[in-house]
């Protein structure tokens, strides 16, 4: 088999040999969430990016979330770091030790959010106005790795004591938790999306829908084009242009 040409290619190949990364795609990725446990593992899986792929995490999910707690973060902010971090334990697998005391700090300043607003999802969505910001981009290289709201938002969580939550970071957890939509405009996602965020499908639940026009296209060898580049193009900054900031 070729060697991948490019990081792009590496994503698409990634894809295609991970269900994970496929179904977080379809399901999960750019969906608006409020959910404050949720909100919390896409801020801490995004962090996480800085030393792992998307496929790397999403295949580890299930540890991540038995080690913290469900993404409990009144529970996580309790934790013991000493012993959390210690050499052997099942936290060191999947992170460093100072990613790991990143967590745990960002719990308690969660914890902090909540009784000041009442609910992180209050305070992380007052950034746009409790609304998605829809991009409608249509090629690969308009996918941003970083906004100006971007940079708001983790200027006021590293002002607020957050650590690791640098503009890259901060971008793809909306990216991830719908705050942003950044699927092109041709993935049958897109649209889908966009109808949560109006209250056109209910509980953030999406159901198979026909495609957007131009998701399926006939290819080179006659075959028809899926989802799978769209996927890679979409999600391939998270892996691609990883100068991730601590």
């Amino acid at each position: 088999m070729l060697a991948p040409s490019s990081s792009t290619d590496l994503v698409l190949l990634l894809w295609k040999a991970d269900p994970c990364y496929a179904a977080f795609h379809d399901e999960e990725w750019g969906v608006p969430l409020h959910e404050d446990k949720k909100l919390f593992e896409l801020l801490v899986l995004s962090g996480a990016l800085a030393e792992l792929t998307w496929p790397a995490i999403l295949s580890k999910r299930h540890i991540f979330r038995e080690v913290f707690s469900d993404f409990d973060p009144i529970s996580v902010s309790k934790f013991n770091e000493k012993k959390f971090t210690a050499t052997g334990s099942k936290a060191t697998s999947l992170l460093s030790e100072p990613k790991l005391r990143a967590v745990i700090e960002n719990a308690r300043q969660i914890s902090k959010v909540i009784e000041e607003f009442g609910s992180f999802d209050k305070y992380i969505w007052s950034f746009v106005n409790n609304k998605p910001i829809v991009n409608r981009l249509r090629y690969p290289r308009q996918v941003p790795v970083k906004s100006p709201k971007a940079d708001a938002i983790s200027k006021d969580l590293v002002r607020r004591g957050f650590r690791s939550v640098g503009p890259t970071i901060v971008y793809s957890f909306m990216q991830s938790a719908g705050i942003t939509n950044d699927h092109l405009i041709g993935c049958f996602r897109f649209q889908e999306c966009v109808n949560v965020a109006e209250g056109k499908e209910e509980n953030g639940t999406i159901k198979a829908t026909v495609a957007a026009e131009g998701d399926q296209e006939q290819g080179q060898d006659g075959g028809e084009k899926t989802n799978s580049g769209i996927i890679g193009s979409e999600m391939s900054i998270a892996i691609d242009d990883l100068s991730l900031e601590a």
